[in-house]
């Protein structure tokens, strides 16, 4: 049986032979195929707690200023014995969730223009080829000679 570490490490094997277009249910035939679930019942233990994450997710706080709709309950980790929990926004004092609220809103702008330059990337136009040069960068020294 493999562990997480070994189906990631390892779904190279299936990209190359699936082609770019996969799917999840691609993936996960793929995963029983190579015995990397758990036991049924640690495998339906981990869908009812994802399923869980899930509807936490789901729970949204609609802020009346921006008519934004901004996930209510967030998890946080416990600095002392590393659990996790969730935070309710609305236990948070007014001035910090509105503080939280426009930064989330700047977030949101910015993994919107990440996400269709990265769109426009796959489809073909090419915006990102100074992440693929080859050729080393300069450094100021050089420049200056």
């Amino acid at each position: 049986m493999m562990g997480p570490a070994e189906i990631v490490a390892s779904l190279k094997e299936l990209c190359e032979t699936r082609g770019p277009r996969l799917t999840t249910p691609h993936i996960v035939a793929w995963i029983e195929d190579h015995a990397g679930f758990e036991s049924n019942a640690e495998l339906i233990w981990f869908a009812k707690k994802m399923k869980a994450r899930q509807y936490a997710r789901m729970l949204a706080y609609e802020d009346a200023d921006t008519g934004l709709r901004v996930k209510r309950l967030w998890s946080v980790r416990d600095k002392e014995d590393g659990r996790r929990s969730y935070a309710d926004l609305l236990d948070m004092p007014a001035d910090r969730r509105k503080r939280l609220i426009e930064q989330y809103a700047k977030l949101l702008e910015q993994q919107r223009a990440i996400r269709r330059a990265m769109a426009d990337f796959f489809a073909g136009q090419q915006f990102f080829d100074f992440y693929t040069e080859t050729e080393p960068v300069e450094s100021k020294a050089d420049l200056m000679s």
